[in-house]
């Protein structure tokens, strides 16, 4: 019998008006980054998604003429060039720490800056190339708290100082997970000009590039030095302080996979987007759950839409273990993963688990959807089935149900187990009249074989109507 994890790790919540529709778990983008920035021309605080160094040119051009901050331009140009898929651009009017992170008007079209990347709902990272001031860098992590499915990618202050950027990292908090910090700068020259450039356009080439499974690292495209050649010795303890560095290593060389995040099960990039990656896809795949009966048939369906969805992770290679039980479960139902509260509140709980392939341990994530108007869903009985409390035989292990009938019906009896699979069929379907009905459960299954001791659950079903009653099996 499944049991619910110690510890949840990160939790995903929607407040859900859709349309009622069961859908396969649909994957989410992880290709798409946020930049913001200055440039020549092109339209204010506005998320313009760009597909190429050249659509960037034609709307926001490659000049940098007269800029107090020229990095956006070529660090696009970095970004394509190390295998970006997909960008939306952000241009600002200055470079000021205000202007930067923008204001948040709640709805789309009325955000600035910083915040306009909220209105694009696919970004997986932001950068602001060579914008490193405290409160921008801030304003970064705490945006992707907000949207709740994105990364920070952090560019050291100092393009060539190690001590200062070691400075820079001890004013971030020390389990912080929705960032990453790089350090030093790069001599690259992706528009056909070597310039020194933050790193967080060329590195975000890389994320779009990589699957959520995959680390960030390997060769940086266009580069041909660095600000500062980071040694071993150095790498060491930088490492220690979760700064990912760049060297030169036969070719520059992104050397790093950590997050600010002191939790070892945060401290590496990939685990944390694929954590992304995998309760953005469930929640946002499961919406149509809130118009349906919070009750056996959703969580059974729920829960084979997970196991369905992490095992093509798995065979992808995504995920550790030699077989699923190894690499993932899912779990959804009353006393498992919700309590009658909940189910009372309009919300239902899923749980998924999943095993990275590092670190080793499984990372739980909880994802809930409540309902805003609990009333609206369908009642689980009306008034016309009761299915009595259960009296189990002290004796023996068998139970003996009863329930009433309003008048006649077309009824099914059925005994689940609390993760909400069948195990033995009572009454199938039967058309039965008004009055007092007695069943009696053996403790099998349908298949005849004894199940072990424990508690399960009697649903008693007809025309849509439902009532449930918990029932404790001893052996």
């Amino acid at each position: 019998m499944k049991t619910i994890p110690a510890l949840i790790l990160a939790v995903f919540v929607a407040v859900s008006a859709a349309t009622a529709q069961a859908a396969i778990v649909d994957p989410v983008d992880t290709t798409t980054a946020g930049f913001v920035g200055l440039t020549v021309q092109g339209p204010l605080d506005q998320a313009t998604i760009v597909n190429n160094y050249p659509e960037f040119v034609a709307i926001f051009g490659a000049s940098t003429a007269g800029l107090t901050n020229p990095y956006l331009a070529p660090s696009v140009a970095g970004y394509f060039a190390n295998g970006g898929v997909r960008l939306a651009v952000v241009r600002v009017a200055s470079a000021d720490d205000a202007t930067v992170i923008g204001l948040d008007g709640g709805t789309p079209g009325t955000r600035s800056g910083l915040q306009a990347l909220l209105d694009v709902d696919d970004v997986s990272f932001v950068a602001i190339p060579g914008v490193t001031t405290a409160a921008v860098q801030a304003a970064m992590i705490a945006h992707c708290h907000t949207a709740g499915d994105r990364m920070a990618i952090l560019d050291s202050d100092s393009p060539d100082d190690i001590n200062a950027v070691q400075a820079q990292r001890a004013t971030i908090a020390t389990d912080e997970s929705f960032a990453a910090l790089y350090f030093p700068w790069v001599q690259a020259a992706p528009t056909g000009v070597s310039l020194l450039l933050p790193p967080s356009g060329f590195v975000a080439g890389s994320y779009s590039a990589n699957n959520p499974s995959q680390s960030p690292v390997g060769l940086i495209a266009t580069t041909s030095g660095v600000a500062y050649p980071v040694s071993a010795a150095e790498q060491d303890v930088l490492n220690l302080q979760n700064i990912n560095a760049i060297r030169d290593l036969s070719g520059i060389r992104i050397w790093g996979a950590r997050t600010l995040s002191s939790d070892p099960e945060w401290r590496y990039i990939a685990v944390r987007r694929l954590a992304f990656y995998i309760g953005e896809s469930i929640e946002q795949s499961t919406s149509w759950l809130v118009f349906e009966p919070n009750d056996f048939p959703l969580w059974a369906a729920l829960e084979q839409e997970m196991d369905d969805f992490l095992m093509l992770i798995f065979r992808d290679g995504w995920l550790q273990g030699t077989t699923p039980d190894d690499a993932y479960f899912s779990l959804c139902g009353l006393g498992l993963t919700m309590t009658s509260a909940d189910i009372d509140a309009g919300r239902t709980v899923m749980l998924v688990g999943f095993a990275p392939v590092r670190p080793a341990e499984f990372i739980v994530l909880q994802i809930v959807h409540q309902r805003t108007d609990p009333s609206a869903v369908p009642d689980m009985a009306d008034g016309r089935l009761a299915l009595l409390p259960p009296a189990p035989n002290p004796f023996n292990p068998t139970t003996n149900v009863s329930f009433t009938l309003a008048a006649d019906a077309q009824v099914n009896l059925l005994v689940h187990d609390l993760a909400g699979h069948l195990v033995r069929t009572l009454v199938s379907d039967e058309h039965l009249d008004a009055g007092t009905h007695q069943r009696r459960w053996d403790g099998r299954d349908d298949a005849g074989l004894t199940v072990g001791s424990g508690v399960y659950l009697l649903r008693l079903e007809s025309a849509g109507e439902v009532q449930l009653q918990r029932m404790t099996l001893v052996r």
